[in-house]
């Protein structure tokens, strides 16, 4: 009888549940030859029983999970227990564990829980294995030197409101602010500097507007011309530092619509420089062109709905020549820009109304015109592309 064929008979006599001297008699084996071959046969179930009973049952929906094993000696420490059972620490915590004899062996146990990741963890992580890879871009930044044309309408100044007193501080603030801001970035080959458009609050001696209506008045109509005078003399030589062509344009407001007049024609017979157009005429509506730019300029008390049709007529060559065109009004102390767009987007017309320096009085107090913030604006156009960029100033 071959040894394979010994070995089943050994393994079957294991079932029959009789003792070792009557089985071995039985399978004609001696006593000792048989303790031997079934001595193996436990000996290889054991040690398959060792492969086989390691589990992890895992309750993902509680976050738990059960690790068991066999193992030949009684662990003794936590440390121990995790490596093996090989719990990931990174993602589990052990809880409990025990252990149990089983034959010649230990049956070693452990409930583990789910760690939860916090915020700062996992931040914490991405930081730490952040590594891009990816090409630095190199830029060589160099100052814009494109001739640009700037904008500077400082309508509805109101010199002489009561209250208003210290706007010539103000209006050198603005004015300073505005083209430093601009001078950093570009270089201004040409300078429209809009004078007028209630820049006197009063337009009598005795203290009224143009058509008679009585206004609160901080002072007299002769110190208020001599304020407003030596401002605007200082401004307009300050504004001359900064660009190659200053164009001075001339426009009447509501207030002071003899008394402005007077004021911009003085100024354009005190400072005689180089460079500088003045435009003093009394016209209600005027444009100046700069490459394909119109600009527009009007004190905006007038209904303005119909700017387009009007400009387009009054000045039909200005108009054909250009493709970006804005008109500047104030009068209204705020700031609002409408737009009116052609079918190619290009060939439009911008009405923007400009806010004021002005301090509030007791008209715009009364009639709820409050809210509106004290600001100068100055607009950059490029020759070709028109507004490029725009610069505010606030006051405190």
């Amino acid at each position: 009888m071959s040894k394979n064929n010994i070995r089943d008979r050994v393994r079957k006599s294991l079932n029959w549940k009789q003792s070792n001297s009557n089985s071995a008699k039985r399978l004609n084996l001696s006593l000792a030859e048989y303790l031997k071959i079934k001595r193996e046969i436990l000996n290889e179930r054991k040690s398959a029983n060792t492969k086989n009973d390691s589990y992890v049952n895992y309750d993902l929906d509680n976050g738990v999970a059960k690790f068991e094993t066999l193992v030949d000696t009684k662990p003794r420490t936590p440390d121990e227990i995790i490596k093996l059972l090989e719990i990931d620490t990174k993602e589990w915590k052990l809880s409990q564990y025990w252990s149990k004899e089983k034959n010649d062996k230990w049956l070693v146990s452990a409930l583990v829980t789910k760690l939860v990741v916090k915020e700062e963890d996992y931040l914490k992580e991405i930081i730490e294995n952040f590594n891009p890879n990816y090409q630095p871009i190199s830029v060589k930044y160099e100052s814009n030197n494109i001739p640009v044309c700037g904008v500077i309408s400082l309508q509805d100044i109101h010199f002489g409101k009561l209250g208003n007193e210290d706007v010539d501080n103000d209006y050198f603030k603005a004015l300073i602010h505005l083209c430093s801001q601009t001078n950093c970035i570009y270089k201004l080959d040409k300078l429209i500097y809009v004078l007028g458009g209630d820049i006197l609050n009063m337009d009598t001696f005795s203290g009224t507007t143009t058509s008679g209506t009585v206004i609160e008045n901080g002072m007299t109509a002769a110190d208020t011309y001599k304020q407003a005078f030596d401002a605007l003399y200082r401004g307009i030589r300050f504004l001359k530092t900064i660009c190659k062509e200053l164009h001075i344009v001339y426009i009447p407001g509501n207030h002071d619509r003899l008394s402005s007049y007077h004021l911009a024609h003085a100024l354009s017979k005190a400072i005689r420089e180089e460079d500088i157009i003045w435009d003093v005429e009394y016209f209600e509506r005027k444009v100046v062109i700069y490459g394909k730019n119109l600009f527009a300029f009007e004190h905006g008390d007038v209904n303005t709905k119909n700017a387009p049709v009007v400009y387009a007529t009054e000045f039909p060559e200005e108009w054909g020549f250009t493709s970006y065109r804005t008109l500047y009004t104030g009068h209204y102390h705020k700031k609002k820009t409408t737009e009116y767009i052609t079918d190619n987007e290009v060939h439009g017309f911008t009405t923007k109304i400009l806010p004021s320096l002005s301090k509030m009085d007791y008209y715009h107090y009364h009639n709820k015109f409050t809210g509106n913030k004290r600001s100068a604006i100055i607009d950059i156009h490029n020759f070709v592309d028109g507004k490029i960029a725009e610069f505010v100033y606030n006051c405190n």
